[in-house]
């Protein structure tokens, strides 16, 4: 005889939500489910999909970013289908769903998870909210999440965490703290970790110490530790040599490289174009100082036209979280190219070569830094940097 209880009632016995029970239910994925009315209702020994009886998901190691381990851009749902679990399957549409900007369904595929047992995934599930929340505006859910992954990392430092899942947990830390520019209290930094990586997401933990590295204006590491990660990448690690193309283009600038910057992103876009990859460029716009202008606005105009759409939502709507995460300057009233001379100008560049490099004139060059310092009522370099987003 089958014995029932509510989605409710379930949701809570599993730890997961009672959204994620009515989709389990309503997809097949629970056996023996029945409807009563719009009410769904559970076996009592029902187990979320994938998990055997008797074993606790704390037993299990989940391995980060599904997706990026191995996705080459060809069979989507075959690549799906490879994966080991129905957790592992999630996180990989979440990620799937993310880099083309779906983040409705991104925050879906996520939303069950953020109450995991397993940390990796429950801090997986919290750094995909983070981003799609903000991408959409739901500034409280994603500051919601934002606490819970660094309650996640927190909780699990000072545990018995196994080593993968704690290096899991950090990776997360490391991607919402480096990519926000708001590094998470607790976190230990990516270096020791990358060796519990293998595939594709070894090469993005590569991509985090690079980024650590050009956050503290070390350039020319930024810079080695991208080269030689490209170098080791296999031609299936779309998205980390996305993102890995996209540091060290972000480090030449700063080296004043312009034609290795160029195309550095121009690799990037051949990689990312094929399968509408926008959010690495989204996320690193700010930084890319006008890369993305003189490489696609002309040569690409649709993809240019989708990244600078997704960018200004994304801009104006991290502002908004950063208010709400505490006092980190900002400056939403700049325009994009208003931003673009201000980061290069911050960075010691000169009036001409910034010019050079915008295919502007030296006197417009001039006029755009004086709105500048109209609009954040300052009156210096070292003044702009504090708003800068470096």
């Amino acid at each position: 005889m089958v014995n029932y209880e509510t989605a409710s009632q379930a949701a809570t016995r599993l730890g997961v939500t009672v959204r994620a029970v009515q989709k389990w239910a309503k997809e097949g994925k629970i056996q023996d489910v029945k409807k009563i009315g719009r009410d769904w209702m559970i076996p009592t020994d029902a187990v979320r999909p994938g998990e055997k009886v008797g074993k606790s998901k704390k037993e299990t190691d989940f391995l980060s970013f599904p997706l990026m381990r191995g996705y080459s851009g060809c069979d989507f749902e075959k690549y799906i289908s490879s994966l080991r679990s129905e957790e592992e399957k999630a996180m990989a549409r979440c990620e799937y769903y993310y880099i083309i900007s779906d983040f409705e369904k991104c925050t879906i595929e996520a939303e069950m998870y953020m109450d995991s047992d397993n940390s990796a995934l429950r801090s997986m599930a919290a750094t995909f909210c983070v981003f799609s929340n903000i991408c959409k505006g739901h500034i409280n859910k994603s500051f919601h999440a934002y606490e819970l992954m660094k309650s996640t990392l927190k909780k699990s430092l000072s545990g018995e965490e196994n080593k993968n899942n704690l290096a899991s947990v950090i990776l997360c830390a490391e991607t919402v703290g480096l990519q926000l520019q708001l590094p998470v209290e607790n976190s230990v930094g990516i270096g020791e970790y990358i060796k519990f990586f293998k595939n594709g997401v070894m090469a993005y933990a590569c991509y985090l110490k690079a980024y650590g590295e050009y956050m503290k204006k070390r350039y020319e590491r930024a810079l080695g530790i991208s080269q030689l990660a490209l170098n080791l990448c296999e031609d299936e690690y779309v998205i980390s040599k996305i993102y890995l193309h996209l540091i060290s283009s972000m480090s030449c600038i700063n080296l004043l490289e312009t034609e290795t910057a160029q195309r550095h992103i121009e690799e990037a876009y051949k990689l990312a174009s094929p399968h509408s990859f926008i959010m690495p460029f989204v996320e690193n716009y700010n930084l890319l100082g006008g890369l993305i202008e003189n490489a696609f606005k002309l040569a690409h105009p649709e993809f240019y036209a989708k990244i600078i759409q997704q960018s200004k939502q994304y801009n104006s709507f991290l502002y908004e979280f950063y208010g709400k995460v505490g006092d980190k300057p900002v400056v939403s009233s700049l325009t994009n190219t208003e931003l673009t001379v201000a980061m290069l100008y911050s960075r010691r560049w000169r009036v001409k070569e910034i010019a050079s490099h915008l295919h502007l004139s030296e006197r417009t060059v001039t006029n755009y830094i004086s709105y500048i310092y109209d609009k954040l009522n300052i009156n210096s370099k070292r003044e702009l940097e504090k708003y800068m987003i470096l």
